[in-house]
């Protein structure tokens, strides 16, 4: 049976950021070998999970390391990483074929291409063998990666619901190499930069993009082609809309036809990912008059993007305007220590969020009872990431003028309704939900909110990404 080693190198960059992530990120989100791989990983949603029921192999885990998304990565940690990649390879190699987990828009200090970098590093143990990759939605990839990579497939959901099928679709195509098939991912990049918020695939343009892509595929003979929306918070000549076809390597032709095919109707789309959306202040105000649950989102300040948590615009609109029975997750470490000091049922008087960058507004001064602690754990039961567990570091709850605050202390994308059910709040009841997210938020609240508001909030993930000094300029190939 054929050795398979897994590698994992997962971390969505927000360049913008000022908060550097470091390897205790890593070490508080994902940083495992060998055993801890599987233990964690085999019969969840995840990719990895999926790579365990590839049929036919003998899975080697060998390293998998991961953080939230955030600033850039520091020299520090990516060094590290590399290293316990190469280390472990030596010592559990050889191997017959690889099966790699990345996100596809890490950056580091000095290291504009993360995912280029994890492959010339696995390449430089394992030789000229079959790897296969698997990257997110919102990859960046580089011809550099793609061309040093056998097959590389992306997601087709957004939000990310099929993470395991790609990670089972991954080991077919493994197998399909190491049974002595020649087949090759091809890519094109268009240097269109988008919002997140534009790129949900159950809505025009994305599902226009991929009919047309699906249609293109099957016509010329491409077995398969994905689309990634690409990360626009990233300054890297790699961001941007990229096309992966993937097909015998005798009908390179028919790839590149398929992606100019799809060049062409990102071309005609384009337009249609540009959005206008209300400001905090008349959300607020539509929300208070809408039926009820109401889901706020908090695009710019989308934790799911790297950016702080912290932003208070939605929250300082909930409490001027009275809006009782809001609740609203916020990041701040100085507040939820406070609140763990003082215990249940004391009195906290401090200032609320703002304390990050000059990105997401001023720090909001409260009063409010602390109604429950947590030290912020929980086990995801929805479809992002099912079966994991997830920290948000000590976590309280406060009652402020009949909004309900959960201040953490680690930022943490809404993408699990567990974030709020295990302390005890049933979401289901409130009135009004901030989520600072674009659209993966939905995960958590999709099936509660009968009404959402999309806000056109500050921070570092706008929805209109020109609001951000770019250094490098997107480029277009083929």
């Amino acid at each position: 049976m054929n050795r398979v080693g897994v590698v994992g190198v997962w971390h969505e960059t927000n360049t913008y950021s000022s908060l550097p992530t470091t390897l205790e990120a890593f070490l508080n989100f994902e940083l495992e070998t060998g055993q801890d791989i599987t233990d964690r990983h085999r019969g969840t949603r995840t990719v990895i999970g999926g790579f365990f029921d590839t049929q036919g192999i003998s899975l080697v885990p060998v390293f998998s390391g991961g953080a939230w998304p955030g600033g850039t990565v520091t020299d520090a940690a990516a060094s590290r990483i590399l290293e316990m990649v190469i280390s472990g390879l030596d010592e559990a190699g050889p191997f017959d074929g690889m099966l790699v987990n990345l996100h596809g828009a890490m950056v580091a200090e000095g290291r504009p291409d993360m995912e280029a970098e994890v492959i010339d590093a696995v390449r430089s143990v394992v030789g000229d063998i079959p790897v296969v990759a698997v990257v997110d939605f919102h990859a960046n990839p580089s011809v550099a990666f793609v061309d040093n990579t056998d097959v590389v497939i992306g997601y087709d959901t957004y939000p990310h619901v099929d993470m395991y099928e790609r990670g089972v679709e991954a080991g077919q195509w493994l197998g399909r190499l190491l049974a002595g098939e020649r087949v090759k991912t091809y890519i094109g990049k268009h240097p269109l930069l988008t919002t997140p918020l534009a790129q949900w695939t159950d809505a025009h343009p994305m599902k226009t993009l991929f009919r047309q892509a699906h249609d293109g595929a099957r016509r010329l003979g491409v077995e398969r082609v994905c689309i990634a929306g690409g990360f626009a918070y990233s300054d890297t000549a790699r961001a941007g809309v990229s096309v992966l076809a993937t097909t015998g390597v005798d009908n390179a032709q028919a790839a590149d036809e398929v992606i100019a095919g799809v060049m062409t109707g990102i071309d005609s789309v384009a337009d249609d990912f540009n959005i206008s959306l209300p400001g905090p202040a008349e959300a607020v105000a539509s929300a208070m008059a809408a039926e009820k649950p109401v889901v706020l989102a908090d695009i710019a300040d989308n934790i799911g993007g790297g950016s702080s948590g912290d932003g208070t615009a939605l929250l300082r609109e909930l409490l001027a305007q009275g809006a009782e029975g809001g609740l609203c997750i916020i990041a701040d470490a100085e507040v939820a220590a406070a609140a763990h000091q003082v215990g249940i049922g004391g009195t906290v008087t401090a200032n609320l969020g703002g304390k990050t960058d000059r990105f997401h507004g001023e720090p909001v001064e409260i009063t409010g009872v602390v109604h429950g602690l947590s030290d912020g754990r929980y086990t995801s039961g929805g479809t992002w990431g099912t079966g994991q567990s997830y920290s948000m570091g000590p976590t309280a709850t406060l009652r402020v003028a009949g909004v309900c605050l959960i201040v953490t202390t680690t930022p943490t994308p809404p993408f699990h309704i567990e974030q709020v059910t295990h302390l005890g709040i049933d979401p289901g009841l409130a009135s009004i939900i901030t989520a600072k997210g674009a659209v993966a938020w939905r995960s958590a609240y999709g099936d509660i909110a009968k009404t959402v508001i999309e806000v056109d909030t500050p921070g570092v993930c706008p929805i209109d990404v020109s609001r951000l000094p770019r250094i490098t300029t997107p480029v277009r190939c083929p």
